[in-house]
């Protein structure tokens, strides 16, 4: 995969995160909290923040998996909440997420693998038809410019275009 790919991925996605992030904070004490990306079909695909204590308590997870966890944590779920659950470990920090002072703090917290991984299935769900693991950057720049503008309103994309100046610099 091109390297450029994965970190404009984890970029982008940590600006949409971090909105959540920052909401958190306003709940002082609040260590468990959650980012809905999709709900389509009844399938529904968010992360989650959670402490190691909190995820212990989930069932079926790996040793391998359980070894990857940090004291807090980013766990990406797509379920359908009766028969489906997968689970992919995003990143983990010792302190809280809320603690971070900007998305690019956030965006070195992700793995890669399972970040791809989660992502795929994130645009699976969505109906989004990009292998982001197989483009170049300039081929993966054009597919999204092509969702964007497929998908997306002309104040949003003005929106996300003074956003994604702010972090040129």
């Amino acid at each position: 995969m091109d390297g450029k790919v994965i970190e404009d991925i984890k970029l982008a996605f940590a600006c949409d995160l971090y909105e959540t992030v920052k909401a958190a904070r306003k709940h002082h004490g609040e260590s468990v909290f959650r980012h809905t990306m999709a709900e389509e079909s009844g399938t529904m695909v968010f992360v989650g923040a959670f402490p190691k204590k909190d995820i212990l308590e989930f069932p079926d997870l790996t040793d391998e998996f359980v070894s990857r966890l940090g004291t807090f944590n980013l766990i990406g779920v797509v379920t359908d909440g009766k028969s489906r659950l997968d689970l992919f470990f995003l990143g983990g920090m010792n302190k809280p997420f809320t603690s971070l002072t900007d998305p690019r703090g956030l965006a070195r917290v992700f793995s890669d693998e399972p970040l791809t991984a989660f992502l795929l299935m994130y645009f699976e769900v969505k109906g989004i038809m990009i292998d982001f693991t197989e483009m170049t950057h300039d081929e993966f720049l054009k597919a999204v410019e092509g969702e964007v503008f497929k998908n997306t309103s002309f104040t949003k994309m003005q929106e996300a275009s003074q956003l994604l100046k702010v972090f040129e610099n």
